[in-house]
């Protein structure tokens, strides 16, 4: 027997087993790197100011310029503008990357500026604090390291749907009557 035919009898009795990671293109338009963390940093800014001052209406306007920029429309987020003009003006060069992780990253954000918004206008300070802290702590991770977390998850998604426990259909473990 052959190298050949030994190595296809070889692959057939091993399976291959899907990998999570990035398929790319993960969406078919780009986005600015660096403009993305120093939206990040303004972000971290008014989202610090906001919560010391207590204004929960300031967190929930925070989570309408992320719904902007999740949603792929940044040409009408406030942030993302002043970002983009930051960088123009600062002469930082731009360095483009796949939109879709970034997307991702800004619908948690909505998410936590959603709840810290919503936390702090019933008056439960310290959780909104709490939640502030981690949502501080993932954009101070992309604005002065570049290291988004989310956009680490993102890959994963399809896998860990994937995988996920699929509940039984209704009835089937009912005893018959």
């Amino acid at each position: 027997m052959d190298r050949r035919s030994r190595m296809a009898k070889r692959t057939k009795l091993i399976p291959q087993e899907t990998r999570p990671g990035p398929s790319c293109p993960i969406a078919a338009d780009l986005v600015d790197e660096t403009a993305g963390r120093i939206a990040a940093f303004l972000s971290l800014g008014f989202l610090a100011l906001v919560v010391w001052r207590g204004w929960g209406w300031g967190v929930l306007a925070l989570a309408g310029d992320f719904a902007l920029r999740a949603s792929g429309r940044p040409a009408f987020s406030p942030v993302a503008r002043t970002a983009g003009a930051l960088r123009r003006l600062s002469g930082l060069s731009a360095r483009t990357i796949n939109a879709g992780p970034k997307r991702f990253a800004a619908s948690v954000g909505f998410l936590f500026s959603l709840a810290i918004g919503l936390v702090l206008l019933a008056g439960l300070r310290t959780l909104g604090v709490g939640l502030a802290i981690v949502l501080g702590f993932c954009a101070g991770l992309e604005a002065f390291f570049g290291f988004c977390l989310a956009c680490q998850v993102h890959p994963w998604l399809p896998w860990i749907r994937g995988r996920a426990v699929r509940p039984l259909p209704v009835g089937i473990d009912e005893p018959a009557i």
